[in-house]
């Protein structure tokens, strides 16, 4: 799959960056999104893209605020413990997975209360969950993260920009370290049959993950991709 970060607020931009990928994710840790403003982008979206929104931070509150605009998923950023990830399964699912907590006159289950219960199985069975692994202290708890999880985790991202500032290294996948720490949780994420993704910068290193065994891979962000297109053609 190949998608990208979603920064920008503009409906129409949106929508092509919708019917170009895979998935787009709407980004709240990094852009500058209201909920309103996510709920607008949703709907412009082509529902043929998988559509999700990165949350801002692992907050009970901002999850269930993020869910409720009713993406097809949500990426938790900064997990770093068996804890955290329990804590974002938890705050994302419906009981019995987890706590998440219920308004039946919300998006998710059409505005009306009516049939509730089934629309609760019916969501908790669709929900795509993501967490950004961003530095050593997430690589160390993974194995334990996917191997107790796993049946509710539909992706684990690794966040080359956060790990590489964590470790006082460049985010460049050129170098032995990174690549290491993103083949330690390919291999796990694999024998639990997880999604693994991160991001590339060129066409180069879109060839270089996938050969590596990323099936997620995010291409820069769309404010990247829109300089990059305006550079080339100004040269």
């Amino acid at each position: 799959m190949l998608g990208t970060f979603i920064l920008n607020s503009c409906n129409n931009i949106t929508k092509i960056f919708s019917r170009k990928f895979d998935f787009i994710i709407i980004d709240r840790e990094h852009g500058l999104h209201s909920y309103e403003i996510v709920k607008q982008l949703l709907n412009s979206s082509s529902e043929k893209c998988l559509r999700l929104v990165r949350c801002s931070h692992l907050d009970r509150i901002e999850i269930q605020r993020t869910l409720e605009t009713n993406p097809d998923g949500i990426l938790i950023p900064q997990i770093k413990s068996l804890e955290d990830a329990n804590n974002a399964v938890n705050f994302s699912f419906y009981s019995p997975i987890g706590s998440r907590g219920l308004s039946p006159y919300t998006e998710p289950f059409n505005f009306y209360h009516e049939g509730s219960a089934e629309k609760m199985k019916k969501i908790n069975t669709k929900i795509f969950l993501g967490l950004l692994i961003e530095g050593e202290e997430g690589i160390s708890s993974i194995q334990e993260i996917c191997k107790k999880l796993h049946k509710n985790i539909s992706l684990i991202y690794f966040g080359l920009y956060d790990f590489s500032a964590s470790v006082g290294l460049s985010p460049s996948w050129k170098n032995k370290k990174i690549i290491l720490a993103a083949k330690k949780i390919i291999k796990i994420c694999n024998k639990y049959k997880i999604k693994v993704g991160s991001i590339a910068r060129d066409k180069k290193e879109i060839m270089l993950l996938k050969k590596n065994g990323f099936n997620f891979i995010v291409y820069q962000n769309d404010t990247g991709i829109l300089s990059e297109t305006l550079d080339s053609i100004k040269k």
